[in-house]
């Protein structure tokens, strides 16, 4: 025998912006009153991990199995729960946004199989009307204050003051810090956010939040964490699930590879891809302590567009709509996923993708935005499909990007991975630098003096490519090594340093100085060299190489510089002088196209 309660709250918001708070089933939960929970991963033999939950309600202790939700984004979600024990057997629950004029009605079904005859009558008082009851004014409550053009709040958050001696000491550390205007924001979202949103901050989010630079309260955050008012982690995300599996405190701590047990799945470290930096209070400004009322919930995976259980020898059509872009088809139970581009330009709007373990076909598919994909299983058992965002979050700040910051550089020099943990940070711009007929310099007016100059133009370029955000990795001699994640921003930087040297010739006099300048945007990987975190790589040799071929006064690219949109931006707005030149560079294979700009 089933109960089954069925509930319908009209909401004058619309479902697109209902979406992210009601789906957010984690704090939902507890604004509706449930008690908080614990979560354990048992791992699958065939891929994948078992959910199982436990809590104390009502008296009982409960523990269950959660089966994986199933949704599709801004229209509904679905779970089951199956109880070991307490006086239900088997809970299902449904949330579905149907659009209603301008707002919402939201249904919510609760379907739940009593393990006792006698425990009917609890059942009905506790879910029929107490939780009806509760779950309704956490939707209105929602609906309220998204009208009202607010972030809604889901529980009073008492402010938790910083003690004014610990502020006046903190401010005065960070009164010539980059991004020091928004520090009262900073300051006052420490004292009233809830535990949950400062456990692992993002500066990006909170830039949008503010409407400030996002780069700029990125600085803000580095130097707070030098200041004591924050805690700077490493966090590695899972590529599948992309959970924060493990958080570390310093790089060194770091590993070439992960578990995620979510996913039950090693990954390998990538500080472009896999690898976070994010931010906590300092335990001495707050404590931060997040429990758990749901853990399976859509927000704690905005980058799924749809999950869905499919039953063994079932099949399912799901019409969507995926805007422009990359998407994949996957499962923890298969070996690859199917890559799904949408555009304008596509003559299909739909397939059909058929699963059997450990495969799925096809590999690749080419749709309208306006998509019919039908997920048939060939399988003789069910198996939980994503469609998921196949870009990473752009709200991230990756420690590619970070390490190649000069704040960090200044801030965290002492900031290295261990000695046996190469670890890769994607593709970056490397530029080298180097004086031409330094040596002559030298001969000329002597070593203190010729040493003194080539000091001096280390901290015009230093600060120029700090300005460009880039940062000096090392220094060598006479020459500079630079990293920037940005290849448009190397270009320019390399135009400006070029300008600066000059105007520093101009106004010192003789002997003037010629910088020669190579830049190339290749993958390359992190390691700890000499005490400093450094690069190393082929793409790293070819960029040191191509300076070579500068002449003195002028910059030379290799050829993935050159082609980059962004780049022939910049070169759009400075005028120069092009030669392509091809030629071989010494200890590398074949010809290498390079341009050379004066």
């Amino acid at each position: 025998m089933n109960l089954k309660f069925d509930w319908k709250i009209p909401l004058e918001t619309p479902p697109d912006r209902l979406w992210r708070y009601i789906a957010d089933t984690n704090r939902l939960n507890q604004y509706a009153g449930l008690p908080q929970s614990s979560f354990k991963y048992v791992p699958e033999a065939d891929g994948g991990s078992r959910q199982v939950g436990e809590t104390r309600y009502l008296g009982w202790r409960l523990r269950w199995d959660e089966h994986p939700f199933e949704w599709i984004e801004g229209r509904y979600y679905e779970v089951v729960r199956g109880y070991h024990s307490g006086p239900i057997r088997r809970f299902h629950t449904a949330v579905t946004l149907h659009p209603n004029g301008g707002g919402t009605l939201v249904q919510q079904t609760v379907t739940c199989e009593p393990r006792w005859w006698f425990a009917i009558p609890a059942i009905y008082w506790e879910i029929g009307f107490m939780s009806q009851r509760r779950f309704r004014a956490a939707y209105q409550k929602i609906d309220g204050q998204l009208r009202g053009a607010a972030e809604p709040a889901f529980l009073p958050v008492p402010r938790v003051a910083i003690a004014p001696g610990r502020l006046d000491v903190i401010r005065r550390r960070l009164a010539n810090a980059a991004g020091r205007q928004w520090l009262p924001r900073l300051i006052s979202d420490l004292e009233t956010m809830p535990d949950e949103e400062l456990d692992a901050m993002r500066p990006f989010v909170f830039a949008d939040r503010w409407g400030a630079n996002r780069r700029e309260v990125l600085k803000l955050f580095l130097h707070a964490s030098q200041a004591g008012l924050l805690d700077l982690s490493w966090d590695v995300i899972c590529p599948g699930c992309r959970g924060a599996q493990e958080r570390h405190d310093s790089l060194k701590k770091m590993k070439t590879d992960a578990h995620c047990p979510a996913c039950n799945v090693r990954f390998g470290a990538d500080f472009a891809e896999s690898v976070e930096v994010r931010f906590r209070p300092n335990p001495a400004i707050r404590r931060v302590d997040v429990v758990r009322y749901c853990s399976g919930g859509p927000m704690n995976a905005p980058h799924i567009v749809a999950q869905q259980r499919i039953a063994a020898g079932g099949e399912r059509t799901l019409d969507l709509r995926l805007p422009r872009w990359e998407y994949r088809v996957r499962s923890l139970k298969l070996d690859a996923p199917c890559v799904v581009r949408t555009s304008a330009e596509a003559t299909r709007s739909a397939a059909t993708i058929s699963l059997h373990r450990p495969t799925l076909s096809p590999t690749a598919l080419e749709l309208t935005p306006d998509v019919s994909l039908t997920l048939r299983n060939d399988d003789t058992e069910p198996i939980t499909v994503m469609i998921e965002r196949a870009a990473g979050s752009e709200n991230a700040a990756t420690a590619s990007m970070v390490i190649a910051m000069s704040e960090f550089r200044t801030l965290f020099a002492e900031e290295v991975l261990s000695p046996e943990t190469p670890i890769s940070v994607g593709a970056v711009a490397l530029m080298f630098t180097d004086l031409k007929a330094s040596t002559s310099m030298y001969e000329a007016i002597g070593e203190a003096p010729a040493y003194a100059l080539v000091r001096r133009h280390f901290d015009l370029l230093r600060d120029t490519i700090a300005r460009c955000d880039g940062t000096i990795v090392k220094t060598i001699g006479d020459a500079v090594m630079a990293v920037f994640v940005d290849p448009a921003r190397a270009v320019e930087a390399a135009f400006e340093m070029h300008q600066t040297i000059e105007a520093d010739n101009t106004a010192r006099g003789e002997p003037a100085l010629s910088l020669k300048i190579g830049i190339h945007h290749g993958a390359c990987i992190a390691v700890t060299l000499n005490d400093i975190l450094d690069y190393f790589g082929t793409a790293v040799n070819l960029a040191a190489r191509i300076q070579k071929e500068s002449r003195g006064g002028d910059t030379v690219l290799t050829d993935d510089i050159w082609s980059d949109p962004h780049v022939q931006e910049v070169l759009g707005r400075r005028p120069h002088a092009h030669e392509v030149i091809v030629c071989e560079v010494r200890g590398l294979r074949g010809m290498k196209t390079i341009h050379r700009l004066a």
